[in-house]
């Protein structure tokens, strides 16, 4: 059974609260919904939080299909540390959910569906870190029943299994 929005936000809270991150099935769940419905309901600034911990986790962990050695950064960068370093605080600068957030998202979700190298997910990323309008966070009383989803739209914790 799918979590109520009430539980995903206090799974949220609880996040921001914790010194040590870690990620639960209900906040994977909020992150996966979000990205098949593009609705959010829960308070932007927790939220903000669980997406950049997961940005960093798709961007940072390097695996053997996906390497980071080599992955050179974003135009006038340094380095592909310092074009992650800048996106997360872009991202963690909106004043609300980014009008892309659905599509965020979705790479988090499954960030090398359609990007086969960390450097075409890190231009993928910029790219949607690029807009300057935010959507409105909807109340949850008027948010749709939530519904179980299929166990492949869960994102994957290491951010580079596909």
């Amino acid at each position: 059974m799918p979590p109520t929005y009430e539980e995903a936000q206090q799974a949220l809270d609880n996040f921001v609260a914790a010194e040590t991150k870690q990620l639960s099935d209900v906040l994977l769940f909020t992150i996966s919904h979000i990205a098949r419905t593009g609705l959010v309901c829960y308070k932007w600034g927790s939220l903000v939080h669980l997406l950049v911990h997961q940005l960093k986790s798709v961007l940072e962990t390097p695996s053997e299909e996906f390497p980071i050695a080599g992955t050179v950064g974003l135009a006038g960068e340094a380095s592909y540390e310092a074009s992650c370093k800048r996106l997360y605080q872009v991202l963690g600068s909106f004043p609300g959910p980014p009008f892309t957030v659905q599509r965020l998202c979705e790479l988090l979700t499954r960030p090398h569906a359609h990007h086969k190298t960390k450097q075409k997910l890190l231009f993928a990323v910029d790219k949607l870190l690029s807009v300057t309008s935010v959507v409105p966070e909807i109340p949850i009383a008027e948010m749709p029943p939530v519904q179980e989803e299929e166990p492949a739209a869960q994102p994957q914790q290491s951010g580079d299994e596909v």
